[in-house]
């Protein structure tokens, strides 16, 4: 069965780097051409502002991101306003003040939009309640 996914961004830059903190779990989903696996425009700019803040603790610049997602056969995927609307309609309550991360949020409310699975090791992103967020730790 196919399988759509969005990943993090950190799922993303381990793919790349062959690291093996990305679980065997994702690394399988990805190297499966029966699944469509994606990045997202949000991870580019979540890299680019990191990379602009602190080269040393983000050495990839937007560039080097987009690059290394088209190497892997990562599509990006646009921001869409779909995406932005339903970032409104995450369960905010629910989380309170323990996860504060916008690209975080942003990447969900895009999965959201889009009917994609998402993928992350944060986990405090299931706090959402989000039927489509898994957490791959």
């Amino acid at each position: 069965m196919r399988t759509n996914v969005l990943l993090d961004t950190h799922f993303v830059l381990w793919f790349a780097q062959g690291d093996s903190r990305l679980p065997e779990e994702v690394r399988a989903m990805v190297e499966d051409p029966g699944n469509g696996v994606f990045a997202s425009e949000v991870s580019v700019l979540e890299i680019a502002i990191k990379h602009a803040k602190n080269p040393a603790a983000m050495p990839y610049s937007g560039e080097d991101f987009v690059r290394l997602c088209e190497e892997g056969g990562l599509d990006l995927r646009p921001l869409t306003l779909e995406a932005i609307l339903a970032y409104g309609s995450l369960d905010f309550d629910k989380v309170g003040d323990l996860h504060k991360d916008p690209f975080g949020r942003l990447l969900i409310a895009q999965s959201k939009s889009e009917a994609l699975a998402f993928a992350t090791h944060d986990r405090l992103l299931a706090l959402y309640g989000e039927p489509l967020v898994f957490v791959y730790v």
